[in-house]
C-alpha cells in the first residue's frame, strides 16, 4: 500500500513527489525524492534532515528563511526545475 499524501486538495503516492529545499524568496536550491534510502522521508523536518543534520544548521536554516516543500512531479517540473537550469524568476530579480 502506498503512502499518499495530500497536495492542493489532490490524494497523490508520496513516492511520486519530491522534496525541494527553497530560499527564503522560493528558488529551488535542492531536491530529493522521499522514498529514497531505507526511510520515507514524510515531513518537512524529515527532509530538511538531509541537507542540515544539526540542530545548529537547522536554526541557520530558520534564520535565512529556508522552506522544505513537497511537490508533486508536475509542480516540480514548473516551479524547482526552472530554478536548477538557472532559468526562474527568483535569479532573474536578483
Amino acid at each position: 500500500m502506498d503512502l499518499m499524501v495530500q497536495i492542493d486538495g489532490q490524494a497523490v503516492p508520496l513516492a511520486d513527489c519530491f522534496w525541494v529545499r527553497a530560499t527564503a524568496n522560493g528558488c529551488a536550491v535542492g531536491s530529493i525524492r522521499p522514498d529514497l534510502g531505507d526511510d520515507l522521508i514524510a515531513t518537512p523536518q524529515q527532509a530538511q534532515r538531509e541537507w542540515s543534520a544539526t540542530k545548529r544548521q537547522r536554526e541557520v536554516d530558520a534564520r535565512r528563511g529556508m522552506q522544505h516543500l513537497l511537490l508533486t512531479h508536475e509542480q516540480w517540473k514548473t516551479q524547482a526545475e526552472p530554478c536548477f537550469r538557472g532559468q526562474c524568476q527568483h535569479r532573474k530579480a536578483a
